[in-house]
């Protein structure tokens, strides 16, 4: 019993479909000539010449259809890997009506379609594993994995395969060009997920600022606006049978309104320092370093490239983390010396604080404000590096800079 694989069956159903177009081919010529060529051709010339004429005719009607048959077998069979521009067009169409979402699952259809492929998979390399994002069909056979890149980065591969036969040249041409488009793709939907989550990043950052304010606002500034009210009404109540004990309420009331102007400016602080408006953000860190070592046994060095004008939120953000920094250098650190350093690398404002203190930061939970740091970072886009042993600490935040902050 003579067993065949399932290629060998695919030629054979090629093979069969090209003789039974080419016999239809045949009778079609040969209806065609009987009734419109063989009539003329006996009224005015003799048998030879008959027959030469009918063997021109077939022959030209043959060749002239041919190549065009061939191509619709192969249609059939394979799709539109004969004409790239074609496949390239429905694959470019399959991303017209659909969004970021469902781009990738739409490409990966259409290319399955165009090209007749029985497998179609786009598969994702994720911590070291394969991760299929979206498929079409089962995989059967050997498949042929292309690349996918964007921007010189590996992001995983493409995965075809048609059922029982390997692909050609044409197909694997397409699919280098699909790998590279699915690539685009890809970088899209990373692109849209990131802006998603720094949208909702933004969203609870604000809400976290309102709580605060809210907080603030309620347990501070309205108590004591409260005691001023029932300070002045007792005062004015008893401003004429007492005027004593009035101007003793005037003079508490005095205090709290002068308490109440330091928790307003307190409030104020937090949104923006206003030393970063008075005198900058290299004089501000340098006013706290020399605050923090008239106070104690730590001499804290700061010193700045020239710096650009910075965008606001950089700015503060760098702020905040320098006065943190400086903040543990000299509570937890048990540093002789500190240096704080300010710079621009590339697109990127970078803030050192270094020390000579005993080390450990990374294993302090309490007291070191390295989830504020990271925090205030993550806000603006940068992040925070520590380093910490024996020697000392080093804490280096890196926040992004706009393209034209950088050239000027």
């Amino acid at each position: 019993m003579v067993s065949l694989d399932a290629g060998a069956l695919r030629r054979a159903l090629e093979g069969s479909l090209h003789r039974i177009v080419y016999t239809l081919l045949f009778a079609i010529v040969a209806l065609a000539i009987a009734n419109f060529v063989v009539p003329p051709l006996r009224e005015y010339s003799g048998a030879n010449e008959q027959v030469i004429a009918l063997a021109v005719v077939v022959v030209l009607v043959i060749e002239l259809l041919s190549t065009r048959l061939h191509r619709f077998v192969d249609w059939l069979l394979y799709g539109q890997r004969h004409d790239p521009a074609t496949a390239s067009v429905r694959l470019s169409r399959a991303l017209e009506d659909v969004d970021d979402d469902h781009a990738l699952e739409a490409l990966v259809g259409a290319l399955a379609a165009t090209l007749r492929l029985t497998y179609v998979a786009a598969v994702l390399h994720d911590d070291g594993r394969d991760t299929a994002v979206v498929s079409v069909g089962e995989p059967s056979g050997s498949m042929t994995a292309f690349p996918i890149r964007h921007a010189g980065t590996p992001l995983g591969e493409l995965r075809a395969a048609r059922r029982s036969q390997r692909l050609d040249q044409r197909d694997e041409r397409l699919l280098q060009a699909a790998a590279a488009q699915i690539g685009l793709v890809l970088h899209a939907a990373a692109l849209a997920n990131d802006l998603r989550g720094a949208r909702e990043s933004l969203v609870l950052s604000v809400e976290d600022e309102r709580r605060r304010l809210r907080r603030d606002i309620h347990d501070g500034v309205g108590p004591t606006l409260a005691g001023i009210a029932l300070g002045v009404e007792s005062a004015e109540r008893a401003v004429r049978h007492d005027p004593a004990r009035a101007e003793a309420l005037l003079a508490d009331v005095r205090v709290d309104v002068v308490a109440l102007v330091d928790d307003v400016r307190r409030v104020v602080d937090g949104l923006r320092p206003p030393l970063l408006d008075e005198i900058g953000l290299v004089a501000a860190l340098e006013e706290l370093a020399l605050s923090f070592e008239t106070r104690g046994t730590c001499r804290i060095d700061v010193a700045a490239d020239s710096l650009p004008l910075l965008p606001a939120a950089v700015e503060v953000a760098a702020w905040h983390i320098g006065a943190e920094a400086i903040t543990n250098v000299t509570r937890h650190s048990g540093a002789r010396s500190a240096r704080v350093r300010l710079g621009v690398k590339r697109s990127w404002l970078e803030l050192r604080v270094d020390d000579d203190g005993r080390g450990g930061a990374t294993q302090r939970s309490r007291g070191t404000g390295l989830t504020s740091m990271r925090h205030r970072a993550d806000e603006v886009g940068g992040h925070v590096e520590v380093r910490s042993d024996a020697g000392g600490t080093t804490v280096t935040a890196r926040l992004p800079l706009p393209v034209d902050v950088t050239d000027d």
